[in-house]
């Protein structure tokens, strides 16, 4: 009984977190710029991810802006998830970035004892084993400094004319 309750536990964390990363969790970033309402495509249709204007006509239907710790790779797929939803034909880019921010964190000293001890030698069979107790032992502690990278988007869902 105690091995299920703990593989449940496990599971439900492991949804919990997951969902915490899913693209579908974006949508609340999405701004319609327009009333038209257009039909979702396909979730295996491929969207165009585009870094300036296309030649052709196009209209902007939507807007969508946000920024994440999951990498930019995470942002162009919540990017294509909510081009999808809304309809569009491709995406432009119309900015992004990826900045730093130093995290810093401290490793306590610690305190142990290593044991001590041997063989000593003696003449004529008289060496052997010996237990010679414990020496104190000191790891200073130290603070050092990480850094959490994040991403910022600014994409436009558009239709083309």
């Amino acid at each position: 009984m105690k091995k299920y309750s703990l593989f449940l536990v496990c599971a439900v964390l492991g949804l919990f977190l997951t969902g915490c990363a899913s693209v579908s969790s974006t949508a609340i970033f999405y701004q319609p710029t327009t009333s038209n309402f257009y039909p979702p495509k396909d979730k295996n249709a491929v969207i165009p991810i585009l870094y300036a204007a296309p030649t052709r006509p196009y209209a902007e239907i939507g807007r969508f802006a946000f920024q994440s710790g999951f990498g930019y790779g995470f942002m162009l797929r919540a990017v294509e998830y909510n081009a999808q939803r809304a309809g569009a034909d491709a995406v432009i880019i119309k900015d992004s970035k990826s900045w730093a921010v130093p995290s810093y964190y401290t490793v306590p000293a610690v305190y142990g004892w290593v044991p001590v001890g041997g063989y000593y030698g003696g003449g004529c069979g008289r060496g052997g084993w010996y237990a010679g107790g414990a020496v104190p032992i000191a790891y200073p502690g130290y603070t050092g400094v990480s850094y959490d990278t994040f991403s910022g988007i600014d994409a436009r869902m558009i239709i083309y004319k």
